[in-house]
């Protein structure tokens, strides 16, 4: 398998909340839900089970070499969306969701902005939905 073959995508999924460390009365727990989260990658697996992303791929110049770190198993349950990114020119090289080239609406969410001709605006939207 090449990097040609793995795509660049945003996920979004679900994912449990930290345990709380302290005893607590049951008829006193706080509302539970879930976290959503959004983790962009290479998607190096695709399979009924699980999205296997990772982070950095290295040694490209040599395929039958290729290595991959911050590597990420997310279980296919857990996902929400997946939407793959493509490289835009305009000016400078940008990433976008299929559509949004240029919109502060990454990937179909308001929470993220589009990596754009403005970075100092992606930056602050990105912070502000943390």
């Amino acid at each position: 398998m090449g990097m040609a073959d793995c795509p660049l995508v945003i996920i979004r999924w679900l994912d449990s909340r930290q345990p709380s460390g302290q005893w607590r009365y049951l008829s006193a727990l706080p509302e539970a839900r879930p976290v959503e989260v959004a983790t962009v990658g290479w998607l190096v697996r695709d399979t009924l089970d699980v999205k296997v992303i990772c982070q950095s791929v290295g040694d490209l110049e040599y395929p039958e070499k290729a290595q991959a770190s911050g590597i990420m198993t997310i279980p296919t349950r857990c996902v929400l969306s997946i939407e793959r990114l493509t490289e835009v020119e305009r000016g400078t090289n940008a990433f976008a969701a299929p559509g949004s080239a240029g919109s502060a609406d990454f990937a179909g969410s308001g929470h993220f902005a589009a990596i754009s001709d403005d970075l100092e605006i992606a930056t602050t939207l990105t912070l502000q939905a943390l």
